[in-house]
């Protein structure tokens, strides 16, 4: 380990030189320069902050000068007397085990367990539960799943709107990369980059990934988001409709299983295409009055002719369904089977509770 000290008093520098004559490492003169001038240099893996001073004062330092900076260091406290010792910040993986490393030389008592994160660790399966989540692997699911309760972090990616209950904790437990709906490009390169490495991965999309050789540790979880406003030909075949349907959405990069219904018409609710298609997602349908529909201001499209653009029934019962959100594809499908509007839900994705 590496170690950075910063003490004020005398009683506080002799701790700090117990602990240095036993590990390597160097004083800082101030924090501040020890932010401009480390920050953008090599980041030693095994490296710590370790502020000797009264706790009083650290979390003063923390919340004015290192939080801002966004140090990627384990932070430590050491009392001046060198009694007691705790990890004010955790960052990377060997917090704790510095923090025993110090402890041993210092005779401090630690203030810090690895067992502290299981008090306000998330619940991942709740989530899950809450969304009707799909796992591409439901043992990796329980792994990921217990890894967190028991105190872990990993990283979260998506490309839908995440939010959390209570930030500042649950970064923690979770450190999210959240991607723009436009930026499918990217999440599939950091989805095969990912799957690369050797550690927890979680990936939450309504989209389809790229197919790899190995996925590793990474785990999928697929929402049911995603709304299909369905209009039905009198012509239509169920059994090629529900093919129709399910290539459509796989064309348009929306996974199939992250439809959490069907929206169409009272008149076409009883139809046998619609009831095979829903069948097919395993979804349920929502179902609106004729007159609901055609009251409904359907979002502009540039590339429609308004003088021609005929029925808009999927796309009105889409928008209804997905409480006006983001459509995906809009009046899809074939003419002699189904025509389709895809809209995703209104509204982020409450990560923690």
């Amino acid at each position: 380990m590496y170690l950075y000290c910063y003490a004020r008093s005398s009683k506080a520098k002799n701790t700090g030189d117990k602990l240095l004559n036993q590990a390597e490492g160097e004083w800082i003169d101030g924090i501040e320069p020890f932010v401009s001038n480390y920050k953008a240099s090599v980041k030693r893996a095994d490296g710590a902050i370790v502020l000797i001073l009264p706790q009083e004062a650290c979390i003063k330092l923390l919340l004015e000068e290192l939080v801002p900076a966004d140090v990627g260091y384990p932070i430590i406290n050491i009392t001046p007397d060198g009694k007691y010792a705790g990890i004010l910040k955790s960052s990377g993986y060997n917090a704790y085990q510095i923090l025993e490393k110090i402890s041993s030389i210092t005779g401090a008592t630690k203030l810090s367990s690895e067992d502290d994160r299981k008090d306000f660790a998330p619940d991942l399966m709740r989530t899950v539960m809450a969304y009707h989540m799909k796992a591409d692997n439901e043992d990796l699911l329980k792994e990921i799943s217990d890894y967190i309760a028991a105190g872990g972090s990993v990283d979260i990616y998506s490309d839908l709107t995440i939010d959390m209950s209570e930030p500042v904790l649950d970064t923690l437990s979770y450190k999210p990369y959240i991607f723009n709906p436009s930026q499918k490009k990217e999440l599939a390169q950091a989805y095969v980059s990912a799957c690369e490495e050797d550690k927890y991965v979680v990936f939450i999309t309504c989209g389809i990934l790229p197919e790899v050789s190995s996925k590793g540790k990474v785990l999928v979880l697929t929402p049911r988001l995603v709304v299909v406003g369905l209009e039905v030909s009198s012509r239509a075949d169920a059994e090629y409709s529900t093919k129709v349907c399910h290539n459509t959405l796989i064309k348009y990069g929306v996974n199939p299983d992250s439809v959490v219904t069907v929206a169409v018409s009272a008149l076409a609710k009883d139809s046998d295409t619609v009831e095979a298609i829903a069948e097919d997602l395993g979804c349920f349908v929502t179902s609106f009055d004729s007159r609901l529909l055609k009251a409904v201001k359907v979002p502009l499209n540039g590339a429609f002719n308004l003088d021609k653009q005929g029925s808009e029934f999927c796309t009105a019962a889409a928008c209804l369904a997905s409480d006006n959100g983001r459509i995906i594809v809009r009046k899809a499908g074939e003419v002699n089977s189904i025509t389709m509007t895809v809209a995703q839900k209104r509204g982020p994705v409450l990560l923690t509770d």
